[in-house]
């Protein structure tokens, strides 16, 4: 009878350790988004809980910016691997992670950015996440010719 409820209790721990959610650290709700809060998993990795504790954003980012800072609807992310993309307010990669560099919308033309491959070539993506010109050209080339290269 003792090794029954011994048993019992163990697994009763076992259960219960396993059903804790696995977050380092939780920050305070309403910073980056109105009901969510940002988290950091166990192993140092970013996402998002609502009030409920439901996960919107899985932790996989290194490193999640403020909503509307480069978009007021979206936050820049970085992925493990350093690289660089969007998520959306509804915690949708909108832009996956794949940019060594992100520059900010706005600077070049209305409702566009440049963007930096691994290699160092640059190319634009849209206010919608669509890529406009392919990373194929070095960043004196695009500035001076993405009027042309958005024609295309």
């Amino acid at each position: 009878m003792i090794k029954n409820l011994l048993t019992l209790f163990i697994c009763l721990l076992f259960v219960n350790g396993f059903s804790q959610n696995t977050y380092k650290k939780v920050y305070a709700t309403g910073v980056y988004k109105a009901d969510w809060a940002l988290v950091k998993s166990i192993n140092g990795l970013y996402g998002f809980i609502d009030t409920n504790g439901k996960e919107i954003v899985t932790p996989i980012y290194k490193k999640i910016e403020p909503f509307g800072v480069f978009q007021p609807d979206w936050a820049l992310v970085q992925s493990i691997n350093g690289l660089y993309g969007f998520i959306d307010s509804n915690g949708k990669e909108v832009v996956s992670p794949l940019y060594s560099k992100i520059l900010p919308f706005n600077e070049l033309d209305k409702n566009i950015a440049l963007v930096k491959s691994i290699t160092g070539t640059y190319g634009i993506i849209d206010n919608h996440g669509n890529i406009i010109v392919h990373t194929l050209y070095d960043l004196e080339y695009i500035k001076k010719n993405y009027k042309t290269l958005l024609n295309q």
